[in-house]
């Protein structure tokens, strides 16, 4: 009996204890629940906190790059068989240029010659030796609006050049404003491969300090193939109140590997009887890159302008004027001597020369050069 009644007690003893730890255990999770929803609340206000008190991050900067390029030389010319001579060390040009994005839709672009022959101390010095300023938007990926100052694209390769690029001008190209104030649109294709721009400039013609009523009216149509590329246009220059002077030009340039030929033509027609092929420019250049460093070139043209009689009073060409033909040609080498880099070019050309409307009648007259070319980065940020 004693034992029956100790075996009951241990088995009372036992469901007691099982149901003491099912109860301690209950309150464990509920106690570890309490404290999970504690923390969540907790990371809620902080996190309205935090919210609360976050900056707007600022906002990335846009793109701008800061260059200078620049071009000395010592030349030497020869004229008059011999007779007549002279020679110097001179800087060619020394630029300065600004390009930067004021949003993704809006862009900005400075070039700005220190060294220029037009250079005075005034406002309109400034200008004169500032190539272009303008501000470009441009709304969808095949549009672009332009204003400002900017070039005026007469078309030609020769003219379409950096001129510290150029070693011997034209009598055209070596003599028209190039640059001007006004408005320009332009289409841009989808591939890329084609441009075609309208420009509405002040005339090359036009006194720039006062209101001269004179404006150039421009259409070009740049073609990019690879192999062909093209630099047409059409351009009406007002060179007196409603009288213009119309220029036709044709840029060719072809491509084969390592060689480039360029072949401009320009017609000039003042729509009085027909005068094409009576005041032209014709110009070809051939380009031979040897190697990565190495390039040589030759170049020759023509300015011709019998439309009108020489020393005619009422001229319409003013540029290459009646009676001129100006026949020039020459040659030239370029160095790199940075590998992979076209920043540091040393060169040397020579070209002859000949203005028969002078009545000169041989090529007598012979310029040479040895110079440098270097561009600077100064900023650069992406």
């Amino acid at each position: 009996m004693k034992k029956t009644l100790l075996f009951a007690l241990c088995i009372l003893c036992g469901a007691l204890c099982i149901n003491l730890k099912a109860e301690t255990l209950e309150e464990k999770v509920a106690r570890l629940e309490a404290q999970i929803f504690a923390l969540e609340a907790k990371t809620v206000a902080t996190d309205s906190v935090l919210t609360a008190e976050v900056v707007e991050p600022k906002k990335k900067l846009q793109p701008i790059t800061v260059k200078f390029d620049a071009r000395f030389d010592w030349q030497s010319s020869i004229a008059n068989q011999g007779k007549d001579f002279g020679s110097n060390f001179n800087g060619r040009y020394l630029m300065l240029m600004v390009d930067g994005n004021i949003s993704s839709k809006f862009s900005y672009h400075l070039r700005y010659r220190m060294i220029h022959p037009n250079h005075e101390n005034s406002w309109r010095g400034v200008f004169n030796a500032t190539d272009w300023a303008n501000v470009v938007y441009r709304p969808t990926k095949n549009w672009e609006i332009t204003a400002g100052k900017m070039l005026v694209f007469y078309g030609s390769y020769e003219f379409d050049k950096n001129p510290l690029d150029v070693y011997m001008w034209s009598s055209w190209g070596g003599n028209v404003g190039c640059f001007q104030f006004g408005v320009m649109g332009k289409y841009i294709s989808n591939d890329g491969r084609n441009n075609v721009l309208f420009q509405i400039n002040n005339s090359p013609f036009a006194n720039s300090l006062d209101l001269g009523n004179l404006y150039s009216y421009s259409a070009q149509w740049n073609g990019n193939f690879g192999v062909f590329n093209a630099l047409y246009s059409v351009n009406f220059l007002e060179y007196q109140p409603s009288r213009f002077i119309n220029y036709i030009s044709l840029g060719n340039q072809f491509n084969f590997g390592p060689v480039c030929l360029e072949l401009d033509y320009m017609n000039r027609y003042g729509a009085r009887g027909t005068h094409f092929l009576k005041d032209f420019s014709f110009i070809g250049r051939v380009k031979y890159d040897i190697c990565d460093q190495f390039t040589i070139f030759a170049k020759g043209g023509i300015d011709y302008n019998m439309a009108q009689e020489a020393g005619e009073s009422d001229a319409i060409d003013l540029l290459v004027t009646p009676g001129t033909r100006y026949e020039y040609y020459g040659a030239g080498v370029e160095y790199f001597p940075i590998k992979g880099s076209k920043d540091v070019r040393l060169h040397a050309f020579w070209y002859s020369d000949c203005d028969a409307s002078t009545g000169a009648t041989r090529f007598d007259n012979h310029t040479i050069g040895v110079g440098c070319r270097f561009r600077l980065t100064a900023f650069d940020r992406k």
